[in-house]
């Protein structure tokens, strides 16, 4: 409830107990209650498992592994209407729009992909990390640099703002030996920009560990483990109200985490699931609501959907 709304009704609290009396002992005020979740299905589910979501104040976005289609929703819509459409070569996971733009990563294609959302049907930017990897999701940092992480590689990249345009580089920053790769697993997934952008912190969907990774100009690193619960099969991350929000797909949940001031140790604080869920992989914030993707790997049952949790 907004303070405006809590002084205004503070105010006619006041007028009513001078003019009629003392509210009667052990009455309160009504509370309203959470709404309920909003389930928004994709108009065609047949790009392959949808994975990122991603919010511009408007609109919402999701991604399709397949082919790399772009979805485009709004929380009053019940259905999520195709937006971009898919191509051979492209591939959508982990999704951020900042400033106009859309970014996605493109898993196996060991690409980048830039849309410029005002002409969707434009080719994107494409910046190519080589093929071995899977480039699951990604950050754009308050300096405009993007950092994804790759489940294959022990490997950060990073695209400055500076190389957004054609022919721009992409800076290879290692991980090793600090963060363990295990081979035929995905192991770094998530990951949200801290302190500006100055720092970083990563979940391995493999080990369930959290990392805190300082980058420099320079491409110096340091790479710390944050001491608290493995959370196994951690997928997509967000930052929400100082608590860090992390999705799981088995068991398909939210857990909410409390970071200690310096970042080096995470408590839970709660735990949180939802009838609509099926193999949940990431998570954005949309006003009121946490839309979470249902990726449902296990079972791929279609139609897709995304889940639009109250934040309450």
């Amino acid at each position: 409830m907004a303070r405006q709304v809590k002084l205004a009704l503070t105010a006619l609290i006041v007028a009513a107990a001078t003019f009629v009396g003392a509210a009667p002992a052990g009455a309160q005020l009504a509370r309203r209650a959470p709404a309920a979740t909003v389930v928004y299905t994709l108009d065609d589910s047949s790009h392959g498992n949808p994975e990122g979501v991603a919010w511009d104040g408007r609109f919402f976005y999701v991604g399709a592994t397949g082919d790399g289609t772009i979805y485009r929703g709004t929380l009053g819509d019940p259905t999520v209407h195709t937006f971009i459409a898919g191509a051979s070569g492209r591939a959508a996971v982990g999704l951020k729009v900042v400033g106009g733009r859309l970014y996605v990563a493109g898993g196996p294609t060991g690409k980048i992909f830039v849309f410029d959302l005002s002409r969707p049907s434009a080719a994107p930017l494409e910046f190519n990390t080589g093929a071995g990897g899977f480039l699951n999701d990604l950050v754009v940092t308050a300096r405009g640099d993007v950092y994804v992480t790759d489940s294959f590689r022990p490997t950060l990249w990073r695209v400055r703002a500076g190389q957004l345009k054609p022919g721009g580089m992409v800076d290879a920053i290692s991980v090793a030996p600090e963060i363990p790769y295990a081979a035929g697993v995905f192991n770094l997934n998530g990951i949200v920009a801290r302190q500006d952008g100055r720092e970083l912190i990563v979940i391995d969907s493999d080990n369930g560990a959290l990392y805190r990774i300082r980058v420099a100009r320079s491409g110096h690193r340091m790479i710390t483990q944050v001491r608290g619960p493995a959370l196994t099969g951690g997928d997509g991350m967000i930052v929400d109200r100082g608590k860090l929000v992390v999705v799981r797909g088995d068991p398909a949940s939210l857990t909410f985490l409390r970071l200690s001031d310096d970042d080096t140790r995470a408590r839970i604080r709660d735990v949180r699931t939802d009838a609509t869920l099926r193999g949940p992989s990431t998570i954005a914030r949309a006003r009121d609501r946490y839309l979470v993707v249902n990726a449902d790997f296990a079972t791929g049952t279609q139609p897709f959907t995304v889940s639009g949790l109250t934040r309450d």
